[in-house]
């Protein structure tokens, strides 16, 4: 039959009679060459049922003769409908006939689909395919069997160490671990496979078979670290309390996986047995051991109404142990160390004095605790500072004005701190109070005021700031005048001009500077008139602005 007629004849079966199709179809994989056309004529043939098995052999020897893929797929899926089991039968006995690895992935499908618990020792043989998306699926359905006999074949495919089948096969054995005997997989725990061995663990600790757990403290000190690890991961959902000291005794472990691993697995446990050792670690000068027991004594003091023993940490001699002591206590959210943390900002060490200022905005960053609002008094600066600072963050308006009285501090350190805290409420008090605060007569408040005006860069700080170009500070004058520099809505620039002919050439630098940025022209003749500035900072500051007003500004001299 030519492949034109075989078209023809498809199209027309739609509309035949059942056996008149039937035949139709099976004239077509008698006589087609075309593997498109059988494949066809396959998918119609899936329609009609064949209870007394006429079409079966005929269907044999379409696959058995025609190799194509997408054909033999076809026939497959046509055997599993219409005849299963013997068709299942069939299937199973030309497997190893089959060189397309599709065709045997989907072979094995259909078989374990149809028939799991008649084809075992089938699915055992598939265990060698080579291809891997077919061994995958004989692994997955050898872990739904009832039966210990597939167990074993898994086992020794671990020996390949396949990383791509490796979480199919263990997960299947850990299911036909938990329906059959342990004993089967226990026995391979002193495998003298290296790669089995390694696995048994991580199988039984998926199983969580309370019996297993003897067998795996032994292997705490097998000499393979990764048995060793393994081992640990295992015990965490099966060790009794009792038992955590064998986990404790490899925190000296030398391989430093097997050491993380105990600490995490201690800190999952929950025995407070393992606190003291794991405040030990905190000494370590490893950071990722440290994290990791710091995080493990998180969990183990989560619940606990007293830390006697961090406090203790903090306050030792171990650098590493007391900023991670700190650290923990600010994870905990423990109020009653501020008094310690408090302290801490008196350390000579910076990074503690960082890590307890961290600490404390995580045990109080929603409201403002009274050691803190008290600290702004303590004679140490040091803690005023960091007072300071916490209040900021914490913003509560209600403490502005206890801030704001700090910049009147003796200490630079405190005044910027207060500035920088008094920025963050973003308050129309913090700006009136600080205008408030150039009239005093002390410098060094003005100074600072004059600071914390420029920094808010308000619109209704502007008048503020012109008349501290009036100021008897030099600073005051100068910071003044490059501030207003940056407004490019001054409506007067004479306070400028006027401070051009001052006698400290920084307040002329400064004005020479502000006039440059606001780049009104009508700066450009009192600017020329001080070109020959005896100053020669304030020469180049007056050249430059006025090449920022103007680059041909000597055209209107």
């Amino acid at each position: 039959m030519t492949p034109t007629n075989s078209l023809q004849l498809l199209k027309k079966i739609e509309t035949m009679e059942i056996d008149e199709a039937i035949e139709a179809l099976l004239s077509i994989l008698k006589s087609s060459e075309e593997w498109e056309i059988k494949e066809k004529a396959v998918e119609l043939l899936i329609r009609f049922d064949d209870p007394e098995k006429k079409r079966f052999q005929l269907l044999k020897n379409v696959f058995l003769n025609d190799r194509h893929p997408q054909l033999r797929l076809k026939v497959i899926e046509l055997f599993t409908f219409c005849y299963k089991k013997d068709g299942i039968v069939f299937l199973k006995e030309q497997y190893k006939n089959c060189k397309d690895g599709a065709v045997r992935r989907n072979l094995i499908e259909m078989v374990g689909k149809i028939d799991l618990e008649n084809s075992i020792p089938f699915l055992i043989e598939a265990l060698g395919d080579t291809n891997i998306e077919s061994k995958k699926s004989a692994i997955n359905f050898l872990g739904k069997t009832r039966t210990n006999e597939a167990i074993v074949p898994l086992i020794k495919l671990l020996h390949f160490r396949n990383s791509e089948i490796r979480n199919d096969l263990i997960s299947s054995i850990v299911k036909l671990g938990k329906k059959g005997d342990m004993d089967v997989i226990n026995k391979y725990i002193n495998s003298e496979d290296s790669a089995i061995k390694r696995e048994i663990p991580v199988i039984l600790g998926k199983i969580g078979n309370q019996f297993s757990e003897n067998l795996l403290i032994t292997n705490l000190k097998d000499e393979n670290p990764i048995v060793r690890k393994n081992s640990v991961k295992a015990l965490e959902k099966i060790i009794e309390l009792k038992n955590v000291k064998h986990i404790m005794d490899i925190l000296n472990d030398p391989d430093v996986e097997v050491e993380k691993e105990a600490i995490r697995v201690l800190g999952n446990i929950g025995s407070k047995r393992a606190i003291k050792p794991l405040i030990e670690i905190l000494k370590e000068k490893d950071l990722k051991l440290r994290n990791l027991a710091r995080n493990a004594l998180f969990k183990l003091l989560s619940d606990s109404k007293t830390y006697e023993a961090i406090y203790s940490a903090i306050s030792g001699r171990n650098l590493e142990a007391r900023r991670e002591a700190i650290n923990l206590i600010g994870m905990l959210k423990d109020e009653t160390a501020i008094p310690l943390l408090i302290k801490i900002f008196n350390s000579k060490v910076a990074s503690l004095r960082r890590t307890a200022y961290r600490a404390i905005l995580k045990i109080n960053r929603k409201h403002p605790n009274e050691l803190i609002v008290n600290g702004l008094n303590d004679k140490s600066p040091q803690i005023r500072m960091y007072c300071t600072k916490i209040l900021g963050e914490v913003g509560d308006p209600n403490t502005i004005e206890i801030i704001f009285n700090l910049i009147n501090d003796e200490n630079g350190s405190v005044r910027k701190a207060a500035i920088d805290s008094l920025l963050n409420f973003e308050s129309e008090t913090v700006i009136n109070l600080a205008k408030k605060a150039l009239k005093t007569s002390n410098w060094k408040v003005r100074r600072t005021a004059v600071k914390l005006l420029i920094r808010t860069e308000s619109n209704s700080s502007t008048d503020s700031l012109i008349t501290c170009l009036n100021d008897s500070d030099v600073y005051i004058k100068s910071w003044a005048a490059m501030a207003l520099g940056r407004l490019k809505d001054i409506d007067s620039i004479e306070p400028f001009i006027i401070l051009l002919k001052e006698d400290d050439y920084k307040i002329r630098v400064s004005a020479a500077k502000a006039l440059g940025e606001i780049g009104k022209k009508e700066a450009i003749k009192p600017l020329t008139e001080i070109l020959g500035d005896d100053n020669w900072d304030v020469k180049k500051e007056v050249e430059n602005a006025l090449n920022r007003i103007d680059p041909d500004w000597m055209n209107s001299l």
